[in-house]
């Protein structure tokens, strides 16, 4: 009489691990072929690591606790439900309530000393500046229009000045005399509208010019998948550019990503280009270019020059908006200083429409 299958079934749940020894495919299989000496090494790309390596649950599930990557301790640990003080936290005293606002006063105030507008008919950029892919940007700043778009309270900026302060100390020691690292270097430009610049690192063994971003999980995930940003890719090569001038020698430019929001280093990322000096030379032009045709508005702003600038500040700002509106706008707004999404007639920044 032939088994109750359906009844056999019911003793053995899905999960049931099978022998080895009933499977025809359960054997190791055959290690891959090793590369050819001097073939190049592919690294896996992110989908197939994603396909392969991840446990098929939802990222929501609780862990089986049968699975090792539930295991305390284990490197493929995942972290578990938030404890009750993260989502429920203990409240402040009224003291620690008052000292955390004063701190944020206090850093607020700090952040903020000597930045009061320049209204100056024209201004000078920074390498970090002048690459933005969006020429209303450049127009902008060359107008001297003020910022609306603060980008946040300034703490990123600040931790970001702080980690690079602490690397230029790191690479000093590291260089102990030897020449092998310039730390800090100003450098200066044949170009009245980015006249100079401060390179983070260059390597003089490796002759190349290294520049450190300190980045959040997003900004790090978009330079892996997309590439170093056009307006990197520019402050790069005009480092390059500058080091070049001062008679070094520089074959390579390297954008060095620290993990401004990791606990370790296992995340950084770096990306390495030859040095191209005809980068840095269409950059310069392309400033060039735009500071032109703000400049053909001349006889629009000699008008403004006789008047009481902070009396007319508005007027002022609404001549230099009307300048603006004319320069096409690029998908670059996320950390424009002058982005005013709400404001649809650009009476106080751009909007980030045509």
């Amino acid at each position: 009489m032939p088994p109750d299958i359906e009844a056999l079934a019911k003793l053995f749940p899905n999960s049931a691990r099978t022998p080895a020894s009933t499977s025809t495919d359960s054997a190791a299989p055959e290690p891959a072929a090793a590369p050819a000496v001097g073939a190049a090494l592919t690294p896996t790309p992110d989908a197939e690591l994603s396909t392969a390596a991840t446990p098929t649950t939802r990222a929501d599930a609780p862990p089986s606790s049968e699975s090792p990557f539930s295991q305390p301790g284990s490197p493929f640990s995942q972290p578990a439900k938030l404890p009750a003080a993260v989502t429920d936290p203990i409240p402040m005293t009224v003291l620690a309530e008052r000292v955390v606002a004063r701190m944020k006063e206090l850093f607020y105030a700090y952040d903020n000393r000597n930045t009061e507008d320049n209204r100056s008919a024209q201004v000078t950029l920074g390498p970090s500046e002048y690459g933005t892919p969006c020429d209303r940007r450049l127009a902008m700043s060359l107008l001297g229009i003020p910022a609306v778009n603060p980008g946040g309270d300034g703490w990123a900026a600040f931790v970001g000045t702080c980690i690079h302060a602490g690397l230029a100390e790191m690479f000093m020691w590291a260089d102990a005399g030897t020449g092998r690292f310039a730390v800090e270097q100003r450098l200066t430009f044949p170009n009245e509208h980015v006249p100079k610049g401060t390179a983070d690192l260059l390597d003089r063994t490796l002759c190349m010019v290294d520049d450190h971003k300190a980045q959040g999980r997003w900004s790090l995930d978009k330079l892996k998948t997309q590439g170093i940003p056009p307006g990197y890719r520019v402050q790069l090569h005009t480092y390059g550019y500058g080091q070049r001038l001062k008679g070094e020698v520089v074959d390579f430019v390297a954008l060095i990503s620290w993990p401004r929001e990791a606990s370790s280093l296992a995340d950084m990322y770096a990306v390495i280009e030859p040095y191209d000096p005809q980068v840095a030379r269409d950059a310069f032009a392309r400033v060039d270019r735009i500071a032109g045709e703000v400049k053909a508005y001349e006889t629009e702003r000699a008008t403004w020059a006789g008047l009481d600038i902070n009396a007319q500040s508005l007027d002022i700002n609404a001549q230099s908006l009307g300048i603006a509106r004319q320069f096409p706008v690029a998908d670059d707004c996320r950390f424009c200083p002058f982005f005013a999404p709400g404001d649809p007639g650009m009476t106080r920044g751009c909007n980030g429409r045509s």
